[in-house]
């Protein structure tokens, strides 16, 4: 496709030569003289010089290094456009596999894709579209919404609920049993953990996340919620609209996470604990205690962003500090 189709079809304001063959996308660091690549910010100008690009998408046409390319407001956007472009959309195959395992009471839209072993069981729902690879095993009335697609092992327990357009990556459990015990002399009796999960529209989830259903109501994860792979949700969690939570991060049993907030990876958030919306929480931190709207925190325990960067920077004094009192201690004996 010429340099000069790409920026019609994505807006952007042509800069040098048009008439340049794109055949795809690469980094500034190993794109070849055919395909496109992007300056996001000042800090790549140096291997924007250096780049074999044949073009590059900018948002500030001195970014260029003498080459043709696209001006547009934020260059990283534009560039998923334009691999979407380029790429275009994958071949689909539909139908159901011989070997894959379908029970009563199915429901199935069209088209569907059901791979080889996949297990569907009695009284589940699956909507139009909807793609699930092999290995994949489906309880028994589950419902999966139009447009969703299951990687190979993903396993979705009975009753849970899926909406349109989700990505399950490989790995995933879906509706495993609540961790709830009640402690005795005896042992430890288990809690029937009867709920389900509730997964919105256009979530993803990476790979090995666990998604632990409600004891009595409902886990849930909301529309447009994005996670990385290990993640770990509990019982009776809520998770809000939007949310970003990165990989290895373990969410006790009932808390909520409002709308749009962002926690780093390998945060601990403790059970029956509040984000409040737009939170973010720095990776690594542990969260004991509830947080106001928009506030950043960081720390173990977790403590407003400002508070803890300055207790942090004062760690690295301690050793000197030590040395101080102890030769004050010295100088009162």
């Amino acid at each position: 496709m010429k340099l000069k189709e790409i920026a019609e079809k994505i807006g952007a304001k042509l800069l040098g030569d048009g008439e340049i063959e794109i055949k795809g996308v690469g980094s500034l660091k190993h794109a070849r003289s055919d395909q496109l690549s992007f300056v996001s910010g000042k800090l790549y100008l140096e291997e924007a010089k250096q780049t074999n690009a044949g073009a590059l998408i900018v948002s500030d046409e001195t970014w260029l290094a003498g080459k043709p390319g696209l001006l547009v407001p934020d260059a990283y956007r534009a560039f998923i456009s334009v691999e979407k472009i380029l790429l275009g959309e994958p071949e689909q195959s539909w139908g159901i596999d011989d070997r894959a395992v379908i029970g009563e009471k199915v429901k199935l839209g069209e088209p569907v894709c059901i791979g080889p072993y996949a297990v569907i069981e009695t009284g589940a729902e699956i909507g139009d579209r909807v793609r699930i690879d092999a290995h994949c095993y489906i309880g028994k009335n589950v419902r999966i919404g139009a447009g969703t697609r299951l990687y190979p092992g993903v396993k979705i327990m009975e009753r849970c609920v899926l909406g349109q357009r989700c990505i399950i990556h490989s790995g995933v459990v879906i509706g495993s049993d609540g961790f709830g015990f009640i402690p005795g002399k005896d042992g430890h009796e288990k809690i029937p953990q009867i709920g389900i999960v509730e997964i919105g529209d256009d979530v993803e989830i990476g790979a090995n996340c666990a998604i632990d259903r409600a004891s009595l109501d409902a886990t849930i994860i909301g529309s447009g919620t994005k996670f990385d792979n290990l993640i770990h949700i509990a019982h009776s969690v809520k998770v809000g609209k939007n949310c970003i939570i990165l990989a290895g991060t373990v969410v006790g049993g009932s808390v909520e996470i409002g709308e749009g907030c962002m926690v780093s990876g390998n945060v601990v958030i403790k059970d029956h604990t509040r984000l409040a919306p737009g939170t973010q929480v720095i990776g690594g931190s542990g969260v004991y205690e509830d947080t106001k709207p928009g506030e950043a925190v960081m720390g173990y325990p977790a403590m407003p962003f400002s508070q803890a960067k300055r207790a942090y920077l004062r760690l690295r004094d301690l050793p000197e500090l030590f040395k101080r009192v102890k030769k004050l201690e010295e100088k009162l004996k």
